[in-house]
């Protein structure tokens, strides 16, 4: 089973790699657990030993083939031959599941992006993903790797550095060191009718990360310059400031005026 590119397969041959990875999402024999991109399975036979479910949810046509011959008679397993980016996560992951995978690279933002929204059913998420990314994800304001991913992540989970795992655990080995996050459910997670202004609101804002909030909110649909320094006002936000230096929570109380200003001003 040779690894696709194109599909950031980089297979994962360290099975010690795969009981940290359990024990730190802490997989009880009550657990459902979904895990994407099983690739050759090795991580799949060791959640398959602790979990009661799981459901691995495969893309690649040779690999799921693969995967339902080698493990057709373990109990518990629930094989799914779908692209997790277009997959429907609300019929897919069950309440109160856990996730665990070795994320293929080049879907690990979008994915991540996108269990946003589902965090108030997520018990837990343990990912491998690019060591620069995790660290984008876990990054606080005012650090160099605060982004846009981390303040986006953070509208749904607290994120907490893991492990470092070197390119060796890996076949073909990447070129890139990998890292174990692990990401809990807020307690109060931003509103899901708030998240597409906010995270409209945070992209501009980082659009242009080297200028201060004064001009990159600027060219924010409707915004003008009175608007601007009203909804800085109320909320508050430094509109000397950059984007790295403002805290998630501004940044959602900011969307919400935004937005409510929207609604009020009547169109032209």
């Amino acid at each position: 089973m040779r690894a696709k590119r194109s599909l950031g397969q980089n297979f994962l041959k360290n099975i010690g790699i795969a009981h940290k990875m359990v024990s730190m999402a802490a997989i009880s024999a009550e657990d459902t657990v979904v895990e994407i991109g099983p690739g050759r399975g090795m991580l799949t036979r060791v959640l398959l030993s602790h979990a009661r479910c799981v459901i691995a949810v495969e893309k690649d046509d040779a690999l799921h083939e693969h995967l339902q011959r080698s493990l057709h008679d373990r109990e518990g397993l629930h094989l799914i031959h779908q692209d997790i980016l277009e997959s429907d996560l609300a019929r897919l992951i069950p309440d109160n599941a856990k996730i665990v995978a070795n994320l293929p690279y080049n879907i690990a933002t979008p994915l991540l992006g996108r269990l946003v929204a589902h965090a108030r059913r997520i018990a837990a998420v343990v990912v491998m993903l690019q060591k620069e990314v995790a660290q984008r994800i876990c990054a606080k304001p005012g650090e160099h790797d605060y982004s846009a991913l981390s303040v986006i992540i953070s509208a749904g989970f607290d994120a907490s550095p893991g492990f470092i795992v070197d390119p060796a655990n890996f076949s073909p080995r990447p070129r890139v060191v990998s890292q174990v996050i692990r990401l809990v459910p807020k307690a109060e997670p931003i509103p899901l009718e708030d998240l597409g202004l906010f995270r409209t609101v945070v992209t501009c804002a980082f659009s242009q990360r080297r200028k201060v909030l004064r001009n990159s909110l600027s060219h924010l649909s409707g915004m003008d310059r009175d608007l601007l320094q009203r909804l800085a006002t109320e909320t508050p936000l430094d509109l000397g400031a950059r984007p790295q230096d403002i805290t998630p929570e501004v940044f959602h109380l900011f969307s919400r005026r935004y937005g409510e200003a929207r609604i009020l001003t009547p169109p032209a």
